[in-house]
């Protein structure tokens, strides 16, 4: 007989994902074990293959979770009627400011996808491919008539620098998130719109 699901499933699957993303950036996927993110969740080890048969089931949940939610944030800061480089602003600070644990989850999907079997890289790297497309297309729409094969590149550098960011910036620091975000925003404008 299967066994039912407590109400408090989803918190506890939660807190599991929150606390593996802190060990993964801690020591690395490769090196962290089940019973590592047993001790760090204060759980046994059968609890926690009770949410989780393996750490690649674990890993590909946490970064579905992760890269689902990165898509409904960019959706929503650039849906809207607003002028473009608004959407386009709004995109550069809804991407820039996370969280600390969503920065975690954003270094852990740049570094570890590749230790997932290919059959659990395949759906990820499709909501990566989402991203790409969603920022190409915005960048379209910020400078519209160039070749179309550039856009996705141009997406590509400016993820590039967003994610970097994740690795380097930190919100206690002398530059607060605001100021990083336009200026992010007016570096990558200034430049792409003077592409012809």
């Amino acid at each position: 007989m299967p066994r039912v699901r407590s109400d408090d499933y989803d918190a506890k699957s939660q807190s599991i994902m929150d606390s593996a993303a802190a060990l993964f950036a801690k020591v690395g996927y490769p090196n962290a074990k089940m019973q590592d993110i047993a001790q760090a969740c204060g759980a046994t080890k059968s609890m926690l293959y009770h949410y989780f048969p393996t750490k690649d089931d674990l890993l590909s949940a946490m970064l579905t979770e992760h890269l689902e939610r990165v898509i409904a944030s960019v959706d929503e800061a650039v849906a809207g009627e607003r002028p473009v480089k608004e959407r386009f602003a709004a995109f550069v600070q809804t991407y820039a400011q996370k969280s600390a644990q969503s920065r975690r989850r954003h270094v852990i999907a740049m570094n570890d996808v590749k230790f997932l079997p290919k059959a659990m890289q395949t759906p990820l790297r499709q909501l990566e491919k989402k991203v790409t497309d969603q920022v190409a297309d915005l960048l379209r729409e910020v400078n519209p008539g160039l070749a179309d094969g550039v856009y996705k590149p141009y997406a590509m550098m400016l993820l590039g620098m967003l994610n970097w960011t994740d690795y380097w910036y930190r919100p206690g620091g002398p530059m607060k998130s605001d100021e990083l975000c336009e200026r992010i925003t007016r570096l990558f404008l200034l430049g792409f719109m003077a592409e012809k």
